[in-house]
């Protein structure tokens, strides 16, 4: 016989430091963990602010890698690996000191309170020390570090490095995109309602938001919300999905009765595009993940849409190939998700620079081996979430070089409008039209 569990009220703050050790010490992402947010808040666990609770992660992890610099300075010696849940408070301590508006005594004897809450009270006057030191020596602090990239830019070395190397002239801004809170943007599904129609249905609802100039089925609402609270959402009407990843359909031009592939199909954003432009076509997505590919159905079905859905490794054609070359493919590729660092601030824990080998190996395969699978006459759409040009134009280039293949251009009425930043393809900054990093090229096999 089954027994209830307690119910118990978790402070913010108590939240936001179990989060970030999942993500800091753990090596979880915040998309995986906050997936299930929810589950966690209507069972035993009460969370008191999940909005300030989620402010705290995300802005601690934008501001990681300056904090931590702080931190090392604060220290007289660095705290042992079982005590990784000490640095993660003053992470969140810090952050609170130096970049929201709560007052000073608050953050600091909260701060000292999750010491007890983790079970080591003994720690109460280290976490105390540290934060009172900060605010007695912050002048000097930030003097010692001021020349430090890290600490100036709040990345890691390898990714200051690579991007003042890929893009000198503007790594500045694009460093500083990064450390802003990205916008939410949403995909009107206009078979239902027009983009007009629902942005009259978010002004009744108190939410306000404006066309995208660019992506012609987007609207980018001034204020983040719940995606519960959008107007038709759970009856298929609007999708949460960057601007950027939006303009892949209008490049991939999908037409009635055209034969599609969407390799590397998860969580489902392009597929449900395609077919929300394209009435009847024959569309198979392929997903090598069973988990991401359960999401890709959740979304389908949500938006009362279908298709053929394949669990299969993109590579492996065997496996879900029926051997009839495709009209248009679209091969969204792993990346190293470089361009969306403001979204995804964990990205800059996790990424080492050693991935990006396999990574650009990885789609160099994925590209050549799809390429096989595009009727003469085709069109094939490479993208991915990354600035780097190694993954991106020079991948392109790389690619051109051993294959006989012309680029395809954005629609007339698209192509005046973006400013390309590469010169095959199309890389979209951060930040640029409140668009996420992004590339994407359109490749055509003769005939």
């Amino acid at each position: 016989m089954s027994k209830n569990l307690p119910s118990y009220t978790i402070t913010a703050r108590q939240q936001a430091l179990n989060w970030l050790n999942l993500v800091a010490i753990n090596g979880r992402s915040v998309n995986e963990i906050l997936a299930h947010t929810g589950e966690k808040e209507s069972g035993s666990n009460k969370l008191t602010d999940t909005a300030f609770a989620k402010q705290l992660l995300f802005g601690s992890l934008r501001f990681y890698h300056q904090i931590k610099g702080i931190i090392d300075l604060l220290l007289e010696k660095p705290l042992k690996q079982k005590d990784q849940d000490l640095h993660s408070i003053l992470i969140l301590g810090i952050y609170q000191l130096r970049y929201l508006s709560v007052p000073d005594h608050a953050a600091i004897s909260e701060s000292v309170e999750l010491t007890r809450a983790i079970k080591k009270k003994w720690a109460a006057g280290l976490i105390n020390g540290c934060l009172r030191n900060y605010q007695r020596q912050v002048d000097q602090i930030e003097a010692k570090l001021a020349n430090a990239k890290t600490f100036i830019n709040s990345h890691p070395n390898w990714i200051v490095n690579q991007i003042e190397t890929d893009w000198e002239q503007r790594a500045e801004a694009i460093l500083l995109a990064n450390n802003q809170k990205a916008p939410m943007s949403i995909r009107v599904n206009q078979r239902v309602v027009s983009r007009i129609e629902y942005q009259q249905l978010l002004n009744e609802e108190k939410l306000s938001a404006v066309e995208h100039p660019l992506a012609r089925d987007c609207l980018v609402l001034d204020t983040a919300c719940d995606v519960y609270k959008l107007p038709g959402f759970e009856e298929g009407w609007v999708t949460v999905q960057d601007a950027a990843a939006q303009l892949v359909v209008d490049l991939l031009s999908p037409q009635e009765n055209d034969k599609v592939l969407d390799g590397c199909a998860a969580p489902g954003g392009k597929t449900t595009h395609i077919l929300q432009r394209t009435k009847q076509v024959d569309l198979i997505s392929v997903e090598k993940s069973e988990n991401r590919m359960l999401r890709i159905q959740q979304t389908l079905d949500r938006l009362h849409m279908d298709c053929e859905l394949k669990c299969a490794d993109i590579l492996e054609h065997d496996a879900w190939w029926d051997g009839e070359l495709f009209d248009k493919i679209l091969v969204d590729v792993p990346c190293s998700a470089s361009g969306v660092i403001r979204r995804n601030p964990d990205i800059k824990l996790h990424r080492k620079k050693l991935d990006l080998v396999h990574i650009v190996e990885l789609q160099k395969q994925i590209l050549t081996s799809t390429w096989q699978l595009l009727k003469p006459g085709g069109r094939l759409v490479y993208a991915t979430c990354s600035i780097f040009k190694d993954e991106n134009e020079n991948q392109i280039r790389d690619f051109i070089e051993h294959n006989e293949a012309s680029e395809i251009l954005m629609p007339e009425d698209m192509k005046h409008q973006m400013v390309r930043h590469a010169r095959i393809g199309y890389q979209i900054l951060p930040g640029e039209f409140q668009m996420d990093g992004f590339y994407l090229c359109a490749l055509q096999k003769p005939r």
